[in-house]
């Protein structure tokens, strides 16, 4: 679920196309990213029936030829009974060769992630060991992670990403200089360039976005992707309808890691545009993250709108399915499971807009496995994949829990979403938030999805976070962590 507005977008505007009055075969678009492969078997299967109907229908209606009733009944009760029988005998048979529908895997990872979050005990993230009253030139000599702050922007967007650059750099980077590294799909201009190196003393560096990881793969068909985009931008699904926001997403999914600039680090700290940092952070989160073997790490744990990545938690139960060896012994898929409804993901994701984390776990072969599985699948182009939802199952199918990191207490805005931490009302500049603060925000009312009884986050806590009085209010209010 990323939120970044995209980059390089052809004629692009905050307001979207009116679509094109779309035919009944479009409107009926089948957005699982799977529905063509499984479509081509059932038009085999139908082939195969059609091809045999000759002699079928032959011998269903032989015995009409023995029957000799007034003229004018004949052609009538011949014409019925071969639409009946061939009626029966596609649907017969596209049933039996349709595919038959994917069951979760047997294995111990899931089998035991199949419980309610309310019965285990509560996750504690560790606590940072504060810095504050370390020097700036011990800070600076110490050895530090290799790791950067990288931020995918353009050039017109300058004004978006000096504020985020002043808010860190005040908050956290004047003290410990880490670099810079900005991306964009076409070159950045010398004004940015300058601009930008202005507002801080670290090392920044320019890359532009190879044409092969900012375009539409060459299997994907172009008609159905057309479809696609005019069928999203007609129920609202936010930026369903642009292009470059498909390219932007699929880019943070499964390319970002890979460019070449970025070969030389183990971590890196994403920073979108137009984004607050409410709080002076006193430790390195990169130090704290590697002294922990910590591997991601998040600030918010909200919904999104479902409509755009309908077929994905599918997808990823195949690709458990296919490999299940890839699964890590204590995933924990408790949280993000709705046990009311056919234990389906809940559609609870990590807000990627703000994530630090492990490049080595990225580069993975296990994570690249699962990306390239998703990948081939479309959902990028046919739906409208974002790189939250997919980052978050990557997280919790191949990490612990205890490799993740709850950032509470980075004060950060985005857009309309914001997280003030409760208890360092002296370090930061924003009102207290509640815990839950977030939950729905970006869910439209339109949205037919299922909201699950309790917030993503406390999902994700477990345990005592999730206890209720009998007025059905929680025993620990979300002002506690």
């Amino acid at each position: 679920m990323d939120e970044k507005r995209p980059l390089g977008a052809p004629g692009s505007s905050s307001v979207p196309p009116t679509p094109t009055r779309m035919s009944s075969s479009a409107q009926l678009l089948d957005m699982g990213t799977s529905a063509g492969a499984a479509g081509a078997s059932a038009a085999t299967a139908a082939a195969t029936v059609l091809a045999s109907l000759p002699a079928t229908l032959g011998a269903a209606l032989g015995p009409l030829r023995s029957f000799r009733p007034p003229r004018m009944y004949v052609r009538s009760a011949q014409y019925v009974a071969a639409t009946f029988v061939l009626l029966l005998l596609i649907v017969g048979g596209i049933a039996r060769h349709s595919r038959p529908k994917v069951e979760a895997p047997s294995y111990a990872a899931l089998n035991d992630a199949i419980y309610s979050a309310h019965a285990q005990k509560a996750f504690t993230p560790l606590v940072p060991i504060s810095d504050a009253d370390v020097p700036v030139e011990v800070l600076q000599a110490r050895r530090r992670p290799k790791a950067a702050l990288i931020s995918l922007v353009r050039n017109s967007e300058l004004e978006g990403i000096e504020q985020s650059m002043r808010h860190l750099e005040a908050r956290f980077n004047k003290k410990y200089n880490y670099p810079w590294i900005f991306f964009n799909d076409e070159p950045f201009n010398d004004e940015f360039k300058a601009r930008t190196q202005n507002l801080t003393s670290a090392e920044c560096f320019y890359a532009t976005v190879p044409k092969a990881h900012w375009s539409l793969p060459d299997w994907i068909d172009e008609s159905r992707f057309i479809s696609s985009l005019e069928y999203l931008g007609a129920i609202g699904v936010g930026k369903g309808w642009m292009i470059s926001y498909r390219h932007m997403c699929r880019w943070n999914s499964g390319f970002f890691y890979k460019h070449p600039i970025l070969d030389d680090y183990d971590w890196y700290w994403r920073v979108e545009p137009d984004v607050h940092f409410f709080c002076d952070i006193e430790y390195d989160p990169f130090t704290f993250m590697e002294e922990n073997n910590l591997k991601y790490g998040f600030n918010m744990n909200i919904l999104d709108d479902a409509r755009s990545f309908p077929s994905m938690w599918r997808q990823t139960q195949e690709f458990m399915t296919e490999y299940p060896e890839l699964i890590h012994p204590d995933a924990d898929l408790s949280w993000i499971i709705d046990h009311r409804n056919d234990e389906e993901y809940n559609n609870c994701q990590f807000f990627s807009n703000f994530e630090i984390g492990s490049l080595d776990f990225f580069r993975s072969k296990t994570y690249n496995t699962y990306f390239d599985f998703i990948d081939r699948k479309g959902g990028f182009y046919y739906e409208r994949f974002g790189d939250a939802p997919l980052h978050t199952l990557a997280v919790v199918l191949f990490l612990s829990k205890t490799e993740t990191h709850f950032f509470r207490d980075i004060g950060y805005q985005h857009d309309i979403n914001k997280q003030c931490p409760c208890k360092m009302f002296d370090k930061c500049s924003c009102e207290p938030t509640d815990l839950d603060e977030n939950f729905y925000k970006l869910v439209p009312m339109e949205s037919p999805q299922r909201k699950p009884d309790d917030s993503c986050i406390r999902l994700w806590l477990g345990g005592e976070w999730l206890e209720r009085d009998e007025q059905g209010k929680y025993v620990k209010s979300g002002y506690e962590f």
